[in-house]
């Protein structure tokens, strides 16, 4: 029957893909509206407005809970985003865990030569602590946003359509293929990419929430981009408490792309893969089976 490809009798709601794909207009819709008002209410909205992080972290957390509610059927904290004492102890590791990573990543690169002249930035390059603050911000809206809707809804919706193995082999490659898009990238970026996917999906997994995935990627952006001066994700920034001179092949130092198109941050991933195993106390399979038994 027709009906049986929209609609799941056994779960009585329609089936996730229709979901995924009603989450995207809805997403795509508030954003636009959003948009929109505010360039009504403030006469414009300048191009690569800081204004539009938090347009994009309210547009995601609405659609997310219309369709958690009204097509998963299910609550907004049953994405993984319970609060207790254990979400603000993840959050912390979480972005300790990516500063050690980045940190990591400076001393692979400055021992092997790939970067040079690293030091503290001149405040006349735009360093300054209230820039430094909009960008913290700015991070955290963003690795908000960015795993409540990858590791969140997309992710937990597709492992309820199509198995958690398959859901996770897909969400990686499309996280890889998303950064295809930034500047700089390579195939050797994307790639890198889709392991960092699976690092955030680790944290999900081994936690069972998702605040841990967030502590890192707000962590991973905000050290590598604001701190240690490199392109985050093919983004350079102008603000940075440090600066340095990249030198050598990209697959090396990483270019213009940052750490994620450089072979040296592959070892530091899984470094991180085995600490988030000691914090959480669960193997991958472990994980994988408790989130599957959950369902």
């Amino acid at each position: 029957m027709i009906k049986n490809w929209f609609w799941n009798s056994t779960e009585s709601r329609l089936r996730a893909g229709w979901r995924i794909a009603i989450f995207a207009i809805l997403f795509v819709l508030f954003a636009v509206v959003s948009q929109v008002t505010l360039r009504f209410l403030l006469g414009g909205l300048p191009k690569g407005s800081p204004l539009i992080f938090p347009i994009l972290a309210v547009s995601a957390t609405a659609a997310v809970f219309v369709c958690r509610r009204f097509l998963d059927k299910q609550s907004f904290r049953s994405l993984g985003l319970a609060w207790s004492g254990v979400a603000i102890k993840d959050l912390i590791v979480g972005v300790a865990l990516s500063a050690l990573m980045a940190a990591l990543f400076v001393v692979s690169a400055w021992s092997l030569g790939s970067i040079t002249d690293f030091r503290l930035a001149e405040t006349t390059t735009g360093f300054s602590a209230n820039a430094l603050l909009i960008a913290l911000m700015t991070t955290i809206l963003v690795g908000y946003w960015e795993e409540l809707v990858m590791r969140g809804y997309l992710l937990q919706n597709m492992a309820a359509g199509m198995g958690l193995g398959i859901a996770i082999a897909l969400s990686c490659l499309l996280y890889g293929l998303l950064h295809m898009a930034n500047p700089n990238a390579s195939l050797l970026s994307s790639a890198i990419i889709v392991l960092f996917g699976y690092l955030r999906i680790y944290g999900y997994l081994t936690t069972g929430l998702l605040w841990l995935s967030m502590g890192m990627h707000i962590g991973w952006n905000f050290f590598q981009g604001y701190v240690f001066g490199f392109a985050a994700s093919g983004h350079s920034e102008q603000t940075t408490v440090f600066t340095h001179t990249a030198v050598g092949d990209d697959w090396l130092s990483g270019g213009r792309f940052g750490p994620e198109a450089s072979v040296l941050i592959i070892p530091v991933i899984g470094i991180a893969l085995l600490l988030m195993r000691a914090w959480s106390g669960r193997s991958a399979s472990e994980a994988r089976a408790a989130i599957v038994n959950e369902r």
